[in-house]
C-alpha cells in the first residue's frame, strides 16, 4: 500500500482495533491492516500505545479467540517494537473532560486517553479504523 494522498508521518500511534484486525482474519479490516504493518515496516515508522489499548487488546482477542491467543499477543507487545505509555491520572482527567464532550454514545475512553497522549506526544495520526480519531482531528494512517 503506497501513499495516496500525503506524506506518511514519522510515527503513529496504535489502536485496538488495528491490533485486532491483524490478528482476526476474519476481521472486516484484517487485509488493510495487513497492508499498513507492512507500510508501517517498511519505511520504519515509529510506533506508540498505552496500556488501556493493551488491555483492550488483551480483552477482545481473548473473548473472539481464546486466552492463549491473547496472552501471546500481549507479549509480544511487551517485548518491544511499540513504545508503551502508562496512563497518569492527570492524563486520565483530560480523557475524562474530551470523553464529555463526545456526542456519541458509541465513544470509548480508551480513544479518549489516546487523544490525550497523541497530543502530548505531538502524534497526530492513528492505525486505527475508528471513525471518532477523525472527527476529533486526527489522521487516521488508513486514509493516508
Amino acid at each position: 500500500m503506497q501513499p495516496r494522498k500525503g506524506k506518511l508521518p514519522s510515527s503513529v500511534f496504535v489502536d485496538a482495533d488495528a491490533i485486532v484486525a491483524l490478528v482476526q482474519i476474519n476481521d472486516s479490516n484484517h487485509g488493510k491492516a495487513l497492508k499498513l504493518q507492512k507500510l508501517v515496516g517498511k519505511h520504519k515508522i515509529k510506533i506508540y500505545t498505552s496500556d488501556f489499548v493493551i488491555g483492550e487488546i488483551m480483552t477482545v482477542i481473548s473473548q473472539k479467540s481464546s486466552v492463549g491467543l491473547a496472552s501471546k499477543i500481549g507479549k509480544e507487545m511487551l517485548s518491544g517494537g511499540v513504545e508503551i505509555f502508562y496512563v497518569s491520572r492527570p492524563e486520565m482527567k483530560l480523557a475524562l473532560e474530551k470523553f464529555s464532550q463526545q456526542a456519541s454514545k458509541n465513544s470509548r475512553f480508551t480513544d479518549m486517553v489516546n487523544m490525550v497522549l497523541m497530543d502530548k506526544l505531538k502524534v497526530d495520526t492513528i492505525f486505527s479504523f475508528d471513525k471518532h480519531y477523525t472527527q476529533n482531528g486526527y489522521k487516521l494512517l488508513a486514509r493516508i
